[in-house]
């Protein structure tokens, strides 16, 4: 009697178990609906391996204005100032130089006027010869004094224009159309011929430059412009020239562009792309394509009915956001971008036309229901 009793207890406890995993099932099936996800198709595109590197943008002419008299600082150009070519940047203290040129402009007077008399003189003498009346000899003094007269007065008025140079550099001129970038001096100073006084910087016509892998040279020679990106925006630079030339330790060498198109400070870092080796046709899916876990990585494809199957892949080139698979896909296949992370094979899918979709309890997720 005991045994019948637990004989049905146990086929009562079976049934009922059996029922449970019944309902369980069919209302996981009503809360668990087909995954949604977004796809793409498979493509075979033409791959070019590019490697990211880094540039500045650098003026054609960055130069520290030196003073090339001494004296000391009476004027000086502020910080920020925009001067064309031709027009002052520093005045330094001319007095002493203006006395000077007033000493040789009376030497020079002096000199000359000394050449005036043994000029006459030799003319004198020369007569008095002639006529037997005055010695060979005081001829040839004289001719001598007059030529050394001649000397004097060359120095004299060597002496001068040097002063009159002088003069006109105690005024620091911009040798080119820029931006005061920074005083090197301040007012008061006494400088040195040969200090620096302020740093001018070209703004008109900007370059950038760029180093890269030597690996690149035969392929920059080949291309015509290169994509700059920086924070204040993008766009093509043409490649003004390669310098064939690397750095025996980085193994980089400088490319220039012609930055005048763009309208960026001096200075300012960019980032832009150079290929680093030949192109090839290649099946590629986006990044956000690939799965990656600890067993290797593998990619999603929808099958006709709407079922997702697991395909491990092999990573080949990359380029921007696409990378070439090697696997079990072709070109044409769905290949899910988006909700893979918890995809398994055989599992029903419901394709979405966009991320936005995706969101559950979104206007566009409700209106694809």
């Amino acid at each position: 009697m005991t045994f019948l009793k637990n004989s049905s207890l146990l086929s009562f406890t079976l049934s009922s178990f059996f029922i449970s995993s019944v309902l369980i099932a069919k209302v996981s099936a009503m809360d668990f609906p087909p995954a949604s996800v977004n796809v793409v198709t498979a493509k075979i595109v033409t791959l070019t391996p590019l490697v990211s590197v880094s540039g500045t943008t650098v003026s054609q002419n960055d130069s520290k204005i030196a003073a090339e008299v001494s004296g000391r600082l009476v004027d000086l150009s502020p910080i920020g100032a925009r001067v064309n070519k031709g027009d002052i940047l520093a005045k330094i203290d001319d007095k002493h130089l203006k006395i000077q040129y007033r000493e040789q402009q009376a030497s020079l007077l002096n000199a000359q006027t000394q050449l005036n008399f043994l000029e006459t003189e030799v003319t004198r003498k020369t007569a008095l010869v002639s006529k037997k009346l005055s010695p060979r000899t005081e001829l040839d003094k004289t001719v001598s004094e007059r030529d050394v007269a001649k000397g004097e007065v060359l120095a004299a008025q060597a002496r001068l224009d040097r002063t009159t140079q002088n003069l006109d550099y105690t005024e620091v001129k911009a040798p080119f159309s820029g931006i005061v970038a920074a005083r090197i001096a301040n007012l008061g100073e006494y400088i040195d011929s040969g200090n620096a006084i302020v740093r001018l910087v070209e703004t008109a016509n900007t370059e950038a430059s760029v180093f890269t892998p030597i690996v690149a040279y035969q392929f920059l020679t080949q291309s015509k412009e290169l994509l700059v990106e920086s924070p204040l925006g993008q766009g093509y630079a043409p490649i003004k020239t390669v310098i064939p030339v690397a750095d025996s330790r980085s193994h980089l060498m400088e490319v220039r562009l012609d930055m005048s198109g763009f309208n960026w400070p001096i200075g300012l870092n960019f980032k832009t792309k150079v290929a680093s080796g030949p192109s090839k046709e290649a099946l590629t899916v986006p990044r956000d394509a690939l799965v990656l876990r600890r067993e290797g990585i593998s990619i999603f494809r929808i099958n006709k009915d709407n079922t997702a199957e697991k395909i491990r892949v092999t990573v080949g080139m990359a380029m921007d956001e696409l990378v070439e698979v090697i696997g079990g896909v072709k070109a044409g296949d769905l290949i899910v971008i988006r909700g893979a992370e918890r995809l398994s094979t055989g599992q029903a899918v419901q394709i979405k036309d966009n991320n936005q979709a995706l969101i559950s309890g979104s206007t566009a997720a409700k209106a694809n229901k």
